[in-house]
C-alpha cells in the first residue's frame, strides 16, 4: 500500500490517503465538473452555491454534509438567487478506500455505511444536532491544523480526528437515512443526464438525443450548457472515463475496460484517458493494483 499525503500525488482508491482542506473565496469560484479516485466529503459553510453530484443537484445549507464517492461526476454551481457579495467557504476531507479500511474493527466498518448510501444514490446528509455538527467541524479544523505536523504522535492525533469525524458521520447516515435538499432543474436536462447515466455504453449522438427527446440539437446544446456549465459530449466522455476507471480499479484490464464503457477503439480510449487523467490507462491500472503483488 502506498502512503499518499497530497492530492497532487494522484492517490488511488487502495492507497492510504487522507487530506483536509478549508477554502474561502470572495466570490463564486469557477470549478469545472470533475471526479476523484477517492471520497470527497464536503461541508458547506457560507455562500450562494448549489452542488451537482451525479444527476442530482443539491441546494446546500448550513449543517449539510455531502459525501461524493469515487469516480462520481460532481460540480459546483451558483445558486439560483446568487449573492456575489457573500463569501464562499467550505471544509473538505479527501479520503481513500484504503485509509477507511484501516479503521475496520470487527463488524464496525466505515465503508459499509458509505457504500450503502452510494447504492441508494444518497449523497447529502443534514446534521440537525448543532452540537454534533460543531464536533464534526472541530475534527476537520484540528485535522487541517495538524496535517503537516511532524511532532511526536502527530499521525495518531490525525487518525483520531478522522475516526471521530467519520464515526459521527456514519452514525448520522444510519439514523437519518433520508436525502435532503434535492432540487429539480430543467426537466429536459434531468432526462438527458439520466439517459446518459443509464446508457453511456451505447452509441449516443446529438442526432439520436434530438430524436429521443423531440428537441432540436440547438436547444439541447443550449439548455444543457446553461444548466450544467458543460457540453453533452464532455459529460458523456467524463461518464465513460470514470466507468472505465471503476472497472480497472475492480480488476478489469484496460484492454477490456474500454469495450465495457462505450469506447469503440483502444486508441481513442487511450488518447481520451491520457488527456483527461494525465496518465495512461495502463499506468492507472498498475497504480490501482501495485499492492496486490506485495
Amino acid at each position: 500500500m502506498r502512503y499518499i499525503y497530497s492530492e497532487q500525488d494522484n492517490p488511488m482508491a487502495n492507497d492510504y490517503y487522507y487530506e483536509a482542506s478549508i477554502e474561502t473565496h470572495d466570490h463564486f469560484p469557477i470549478i469545472p465538473a470533475r471526479t476523484h479516485n477517492y471520497y470527497e466529503i464536503y461541508i458547506y459553510d457560507t455562500g450562494s452555491v448549489r452542488l451537482s453530484v451525479d444527476d442530482i443537484i443539491y441546494d446546500v445549507k448550513k449543517g449539510d454534509i455531502v459525501v461524493i464517492p469515487p469516480y462520481t461526476i460532481h460540480q459546483l454551481l451558483p445558486a439560483a438567487q446568487y449573492d456575489n457579495n457573500q463569501p464562499y467557504k467550505r471544509l473538505l476531507i479527501y479520503i481513500s478506500d484504503g485509509c477507511l479500511k484501516s479503521f475496520q474493527f470487527n463488524e464496525h466498518g466505515l465503508l459499509n455505511t458509505l457504500r450503502r448510501a452510494v447504492k441508494d444514490k444518497r449523497f447529502l446528509f443534514r446534521i440537525s444536532n448543532p452540537d454534533t455538527y460543531a464536533d464534526m467541524r472541530r475534527c476537520i479544523e484540528n485535522l487541517y491544523a495538524e496535517q503537516n505536523s511532524v511532532a511526536y504522535g502527530a499521525e495518531l492525533l490525525r487518525r483520531s480526528y478522522i475516526l471521530n469525524f467519520m464515526s459521527l458521520l456514519c452514525r448520522n447516515i444510519r439514523e437519518e437515512f433520508t436525502p435532503q435538499g434535492v432540487l429539480h432543474i430543467n426537466p429536459l436536462v434531468e432526462k438527458i443526464i439520466s439517459y446518459i447515466n443509464s446508457n453511456y455504453t451505447d452509441d449516443i449522438s446529438m442526432d439520436y438525443l434530438s430524436e429521443q427527446f423531440y428537441v432540436n440539437r440547438s436547444t439541447l446544446t443550449k439548455e444543457f450548457k446553461n444548466h450544467t456549465a458543460q457540453t453533452i459530449h464532455s459529460y458523456l466522455i467524463m461518464k465513460r472515463i470514470n466507468a472505465a476507471k471503476q472497472e480497472m480499479a475492480n480488476g478489469t484490464p484496460p484492454s477490456q475496460a474500454f469495450l465495457l464503457t462505450g469506447f469503440k477503439e483502444y486508441s481513442t480510449f487511450y488518447r481520451t484517458f491520457l488527456k483527461n487523467e494525465g496518465i495512461s490507462p495502463k499506468t492507472f491500472y498498475q497504480n490501482c493494483h501495485s499492492s496486490d503483488k506485495n
